[in-house]
């Protein structure tokens, strides 16, 4: 880690647990570069993003112990005295089991609105309301990763309670943990112990703090927290809902959450409660990457190894915590190391590759507007190879060979990767990627493949560069980025 200071972040901040201990809790670097405040990992709050949506999802589960809520009830039914509702587009309803695994089928914005102002930030009902969510396809079919999801998840858990979202986590979560040095509440309260460190953005060789920006819908994002509370979080997880005498859940509610809830496809990685599972998926590790403007984290839990990791900059380089997490994951050996794929020897492989072929593009991803740019540079291009193989590539640079190991299923060469397609009548539904957890991808039509028509796609691009004006915009590009790369494990290979 001491590397990478001063030369891929000024600041971060570490705890690694084993079961109840901590057996590291270091803050390394700068809280803030201009001031030359140093890290402290009992003492400085980072911004952790998404995984504060593991602290939600928690609550979530803490009231379903209650009977409070359930997870497969309309959750409608919870906001009756709520303004804020979810349109009954499809015969099935909505529920939380949907909202803590991805699969409601609202269409995303790919993040909540950012904003500079604290003044400017309003209740989670009137952020709902404002930024309310069209559903695109029923629930339960495929993943598209919801920030809207996780904020009406925590509106409902609020309601249920007729309390706040930011009161309830801090009397039934933060409290019980000791977690003094943690909250959702925005800006950080005068009289909260701790410091919040500063983000911070590169100038040449060198890091600037930046001005703070704001998450209106708390509950999927805007957490702080130091290293040392999100210790005991991770190991209280680790022991089914306990730390020593704290408890935040039972053992049974605990055991449910961690396991699936969502299953994509049996050969990739799967939904738990709120976590996504990391690397093979065989391999049992779960977690949840966060990034918010210009901080990322990365949390990682090896239950069968009663092991916890956390990680966060307070900047965001191309390679964030998530990179230090895969390090250190190889270096214990969390997971086994890539191995050369065995080919399947089945009849009509070469055929395979050619019902595969094609064009494929995100299914949460907007196609219009000014983060249709984030659709475009993300377009994946599936080729046939020789010997039944497959290629890949897409415009951000990543080209990757691929090895059939049973019909329809492609393994990684060089790498832990896996593609795995949906097949009806001859023709691909739907292609999951294996480090991809966050989302499907689904076929493109012809007149809509950019990875064919460069020439055309080099216009389209540079014309949603110029329209990503404004703050908003910028933001929130730069963060979808930073999440996919924190998402995703390292995806280089040979062409």
């Amino acid at each position: 880690m001491a590397e990478r200071i001063g030369t891929t972040t000024p600041g971060a901040t570490v705890a690694v647990v084993s079961g109840e201990e901590p057996i590291l809790t270091k803050g390394y670097g700068a809280a803030d570069a201009d001031a030359d405040v140093p890290v402290r990992a009992d003492g400085t709050m980072f911004r952790v993003g998404s995984v504060g949506k593991l602290v939600t999802y928690t609550a979530v589960m803490h009231s379903v112990e209650q009977g409070v809520l359930d997870l497969d009830t309309d959750v409608n039914s919870y906001l009756g005295d709520s303004a804020v509702t979810v349109p009954a587009t499809y015969d099935d309803p909505v529920t939380l089991r949907h909202l803590g695994t991805h699969t409601a089928g609202f269409e995303s914005h790919l993040d909540p609105d950012i904003v500079a102002d604290p003044a400017a930030l309003d209740s989670l009902e009137t952020v709902l309301l404002d930024e309310q969510r069209s559903r695109i396809r029923p629930p339960g079919e495929l993943v598209g990763y919801s920030n809207y999801g996780a904020g009406l998840a925590g509106h409902v858990v609020a309601e249920a309670h007729d309390r706040t979202f930011e009161e309830y986590v801090q009397s039934e979560i933060f409290d019980p943990l000791g977690m003094t040095h943690s909250t959702f509440a925005q800006p950080v309260p005068a009289d909260q112990p701790g410091d919040l460190a500063a983000p911070h953005i590169r100038d040449g060789d060198s890091f600037l703090a930046a001005d703070d920006v704001y998450i209106d819908m708390c509950p999927a994002g805007s957490l702080s927290a130091t290293a040392t509370d999100m210790a005991a979080f991770m190991s209280a997880h680790l022991g089914d809902g306990a730390v020593g005498e704290m408890r935040i859940l039972e053992e049974e509610t605990a055991k449910a959450m961690h396991s699936r809830h969502h299953v994509r496809h049996p050969a990739v990685t799967n939904w738990r409660y709120g976590f996504h599972e990391y690397g093979s998926p065989d391999a049992n590790l779960i977690g949840h990457s966060g990034a918010t403007v210009n901080f990322t984290s990365y949390l990682l839990l090896a239950p069968d190894h009663s092991a916890g990791i956390f990680i966060a900059f307070n900047s965001t380089p191309s390679e964030g915590p998530k990179a230090v997490v895969d390090e250190i994951v190889a270096e214990f050996g969390l997971q086994q190391a890539p191995t050369t794929p065995t080919p399947a020897s089945r009849p009509g492989g070469q055929e395979r590759t050619e019902t595969v072929a094609g064009e494929y593009s995100l299914s949460y991803l907007p196609r219009s507007g000014p983060l249709q740019v984030a659709d475009l540079l993300t377009h994946l291009s599936v080729e046939p190879a020789a010997d039944s193989r497959l290629r890949t590539r897409t415009l951000e640079g990543d080209a990757r060979r691929w090895v059939e190991t049973e019909p329809y299923v492609y393994e990684e060469v060089g790498g832990h990767d896996v593609l795995a397609f949906e097949i009806t009548d001859g023709e691909v539904d739907v292609l999951h990627m294996n480090s991809e957890p966050t989302g499907a991808y689904q076929p493109v039509p012809f007149h809509e493949r950019q990875l064919v028509t460069g020439g055309v796609l080099g216009s389209a691009v540079s014309g949603f560069g110029l329209s990503l004006a404004g703050w908003g915009g910028y933001s929130a590009w730069q963060q979808w980025k930073q999440h996919r790369t924190d998402e995703n494990p390292d995806t280089e290979g040979s062409e």
